[in-house]
């Protein structure tokens, strides 16, 4: 079909539409095909993690050794949607200049930064195999790459750059020459813990597995192996009904039950209070009025999934993240478990109308067998019984962490527990705690003492204290230290320590907080204890007042990108991309002058229906088809190289570029030079004459606008010239524009001038 508005669409091949020949040789990537399970194709362009990328010129785009795109179109912007790894994350270019300046420009979107192309990068023009683009490369031989000069809303050819990140502080890179035909560039991204957990690796060791479902994700987590466990964007039901107070019997456990003395603060409603305690058939541990034990008539219900782990495993949620409701994740030393990494989740749902029912994610050692390794980061927390605890653990960091207390369902509005830390040697970095009860955190020392040091934090809405500590002896002392980190609407004490119990404040700011602690029971204005450990680590320190701005978006499932679920989200994967590949034109198929060229692509969407294909030939739109068979025609095309896309968009706005198709559109048959008249050739006579007369040395000597190409045509000719063609000595186009190009990408070539009217004014040879 024909759209309207393509009849008579003309582009011509000018250096912002240039194609080029991506290297055939296999140290270069030649042969290799694009895929990679990272690839998360669940939102657009700058709406989740993933990587931008641009060439004048062009290019293929690895990480830890997949292609993940590559392009021969200078100018065409691209966004790959895909998830970074714990651990490295190996980035490699290979780009490829053509008849304009060169250069290369990259983004790298993480969930709460990006990193971008720079002199940080390393750059080498050729290579004697292709090691250089997996994990563990050695670039001791590799020099530093060159940031070029040109600006970054430019191309360095000329032209504006369409379609990159916005606000991008990439910087062209290529390697020291601009001269080099080919640069291979490198940037390694390590994603890492700070503080005490920052030797975690996870699964980093193993092999990458994608769990389809919850079934999958315990299977994996069970393994002995080394994973790392990827659960794709969207929302997973863990949940396991079952009666509590029957679970709590076989136990020697007892529900209890009280009604609430004070209506919830989020729903203004009088709930239920249940709690749990450990003595079989009494509530006498229990000091609140009314107490009764639950009978399993009542139907009590509890429902999280508790899952136990083995070692060495990464879990991460793709793109924007995974939501895990009901998921409680325990992992536990007597069970061999430690060096864990959890990253980009929402867990949350996990009894959330009972205390001391479940945690979301925790730690379990014992005083002999510490849980040594773990690093959570961009985790949502929210509607959890028991919090977020962290017992008998060394090595551990808690970073990005959105831990909303808010709870619909229990007495007071918030839940009662947010994290209990016993002996354990913890970070806690950038994180946003909002809505809370109190313990945040609460620290003790059994037998070996704890040591938890948090920065950058940001605590809005604390009800009862916020740091609190205390130690079973001298030899078990229990320290916090707080700094750097904003608390506002603390309605309740700043810290709360017994004896051998040390919390430390230092760069704190206060907002409608009043600043009272609790010593042993006794309410004092003055300052905690102030003895304290100093971390032997370094750690990045914000600006405090931006941190109320900062940590909301940054933290949590998804970082920038994502949100916490709704409490009734819909279970599924969320929304994919359609597919799309270009079925015509063939690869490199020529066309003759003047013909009309059929672009036509296949579609399909597995999860809902495709709304439009959309074809562009360069990097301009030239048709869009709203009904399969998908194609358009397009006319008048200038002789030249073109590569062509088609980008499909599916029913939700979702869009999925193809990969690109090379197809010619031949010139015009010319006269061999060698048989035409010294008119038509040149004034000065032959063609020897002619090459005589570009002389390098001539070439050398001339003013900085003509050194780059010298012609034979006069003054006059060149302003009546209205284009250009250019075309090697076999005919063959290499280039039509208004202008003449800067450098000739042959050693000797054929130049036809154009009048207005389309007439050959003038043909001659011209050297490089």
């Amino acid at each position: 079909m024909v759209m309207a508005g393509t009849c008579g669409v003309s582009l011509a091949a000018t250096p912002a539409n240039e194609v080029v020949t991506l290297p055939a040789d296999k140290n270069y990537g030649g042969g290799d095909k694009v895929g990679s399970q990272l690839i998360a194709a669940t939102y657009n362009a700058g709406k989740g993690p993933g990587v931008w990328i641009v060439a004048d010129g062009g290019y293929r785009l690895y990480h830890n050794g997949a292609l993940l795109a590559e392009d021969n179109q200078a100018g065409r912007v691209r966004f790959i949607p895909m998830t970074l790894l714990p651990g490295e994350n190996a980035f490699s270019v290979v780009g490829v200049n053509g008849a304009g300046a060169p250069g290369v420009l990259v983004q790298i979107d993480d969930l709460d930064r990006s990193y971008y192309s720079g002199s940080d990068w390393k750059s080498k023009p050729s290579v004697g195999n292709a090691s250089w683009k997996e994990k563990g490369r050695d670039l001791s031989m590799w020099g530093g790459a060159t940031a070029l000069s040109y600006s970054n809303t430019k191309m360095p050819s000329g032209g504006d750059l369409k379609g990159f990140a916005a606000n991008t502080q990439s910087k062209w890179i290529w390697t020291s020459s601009e001269s080099d035909s080919v640069a291979v560039l490198l940037f390694t991204l390590n994603v890492r813990a700070e503080g005490f957990g920052a030797s975690t690796t996870g699964g980093d060791a193993g092999k990458i597995v994608i769990a389809k479902d919850s079934a999958e994700v315990r299977k994996y987590l069970q393994s002995s192996d080394a994973l790392t466990i990827l659960v794709p964007e969207g929302t997973y039901d863990f949940r396991q009904f079952r009666n509590a107070v029957t679970e709590a019997k076989a136990k020697g456990r007892t529900w209890c039950k009280t009604t609430c003395s004070e209506k919830n603060a989020v729903t203004g409603k009088t709930n239920t209070f249940y709690r749990i305690t450990f003595k079989a058939n009494s509530c006498s541990d229990l000091t609140e009025a009314g107490v009764q034990i639950v009978q399993e008539s009542e139907n009590l219900m509890a429902w999280s999934n508790w899952i136990t782990t083995k070692a060495n495993k990464s879990l991460v949620g793709m793109g924007r993240g995974a939501n895990l409701r009901g998921a409680s994740i325990a992992v536990r030393s007597n069970e061999g478990s430690g060096n864990h990494i959890y990253r980009n989740l929402a867990i949350y749902d996990v009894n959330p109308h009972l205390i001391e029912g479940g945690d979301g994610l925790e730690t379990v050692g014992t005083s002999s067998k510490h849980v040594d390794k773990f690093w959570a980061d961009h985790i949502s927390y929210k509607w959890i019984s028991d919090g977020f605890d962290m017992e008998f653990v060394d090595n551990a960091t808690i970073s990005y962490l959105d831990f909303d207390g808010a709870n619909d369902f229990n007495c007071w509005g918030t839940d009662p527990y947010m994290a209990l830390v016993e002996d354990a040697q913890l970070t806690y970095a950038n994180s946003y705690w909002h809505n809370t009860y109190g313990r945040v955190p609460k620290v003790t020392g059994e037998n070996d003492g704890s040591k938890v040091h948090l920065y950058n934090q940001l605590v809005d809405g604390n009800r009862f204290f916020i740091a609190g500590a205390s130690g079973h002896s001298a030899t078990a002392k229990a320290y916090v230290r707080y700094e750097n980190s904003y608390i506002k609407n603390g309605k309740g004490y700043l810290a709360e320590w017994g004896d051998n119990g040390y919390v430390y404040f230092s760069g704190i700011t206060y907002s409608n907080t009043t600043q009272q602690h609790r010593y042993n029971g006794t309410v004092t204005m003055g300052a905690p204890q102030a003895e304290t450990f100093n971390p032997s680590y370094s750690w990045e320190k914000r600006d405090v007042n931006s941190l109320p701005t900062d940590l909301p978006s940054l933290s949590g499932v998804g970082g920038r990108y994502g949100s916490m679920p709704a409490y009734d989200q819909a279970f599924g994967v969320s929304n994919k991309a359609a597919t799309v590949a270009m079925t015509a034109p063939a690869a490199n198929k020529a066309f003759d002058a003047g013909s009309s060229v059929t672009l036509s692509a296949s579609a399909s969407d597995a999860d809902g229906s495709v709304k439009s294909v959309s074809f562009y030939i360069g990097t301009e739109l030239v048709g869009t088809a709203t009904s399969a068979p998908y194609s358009v025609t397009v006319n008048d095309l200038a002789a030249g190289t073109y590569s062509a896309v088609a980008v499909a968009t599916d029913n939700s706005g979702l869009t999925q570029m193809s990969e690109f198709v090379t197809f010619e559109v031949a010139a015009e048959e010319i006269e061999d030079p060698a048989s035409s008249s010294s008119e038509e050739i040149a004034s000065s006579g032959s063609e020897e004459e002619i090459e005589s007369s570009n002389s390098s040395e001539e070439i050398e000597s001339g003013d900085s606008e003509e050194s780059a190409i010298r012609t034979i045509a006069d003054a006059a000719t060149e302003a009546e010239a209205s284009y250009y063609r250019v075309f090697d000595m076999q005919g063959r186009p290499l280039y039509t524009g208004n202008t003449k190009p800067n450098k000739m990408v042959a050693t000797r070539a054929i130049v036809v001038e154009y009048s207005k009217s389309g007439t050959a004014i003038r043909r001659y040879i011209q050297t490089k």
